[in-house]
């Protein structure tokens, strides 16, 4: 081959060489982005379930306290508020939980809920409603804690 026809094909063909590592690392590039957005969304989408979570475990708290501060008044003999209304915004504040949480999570939250739902309905067999609900509510915010900070990966 004459120089002629190399430097021709040389010409020629160094654009196109060019362009196609220009089209690689543009597909590199490309690649990279969305997967660090999909990391990113991913890691967003679990911190946003982490907060959801914590609200509702939290709003459960708060419905279970109003509850067990009745329970408290009923104990020492004074009349509590309406005990069936409470109890219904337990269960409520209990479906919240369930519809976001794992399923040790909302087995816990149920035997709680259960457990304050039997010493308002069976105030003999729990005179000391405390003593029934603690194991239950302890093991509740134990797994609770667990779970929020599974999902955090701190």
């Amino acid at each position: 081959m004459s120089s002629g026809v190399i430097t021709t094909l040389v010409t020629g063909l160094l654009p196109l060489l060019g362009a196609g590592l220009g089209a690689s690392a543009t597909l590199v590039v490309q690649r990279s982005s969305a997967r660090e957005a999909k990391l990113r969304f991913r890691a967003e989408s679990r911190l946003a379930h982490r907060e959801e979570l914590k609200s509702a475990i939290l709003n459960y708290f708060e419905t279970a306290q109003r509850l067990q501060g009745e329970l408290d008044v009923r104990e020492r003999g004074g009349t509590p508020e309406d005990l069936k209304r409470l109890i219904e915004n337990v269960w409520l504040a209990e479906k919240r939980i369930e519809i976001i949480c794992s399923d040790p999570l909302r087995d816990r939250v149920i035997a709680h809920a259960r457990g304050l739902h039997h010493a308002v309905r069976s105030p003999a067999e729990c005179p000391d409603w405390w003593v029934y609900c603690r194991p239950l509510q302890h093991d509740l915010l134990r797994l609770a804690q667990a779970e929020l900070v599974r999902d955090h990966n701190w």
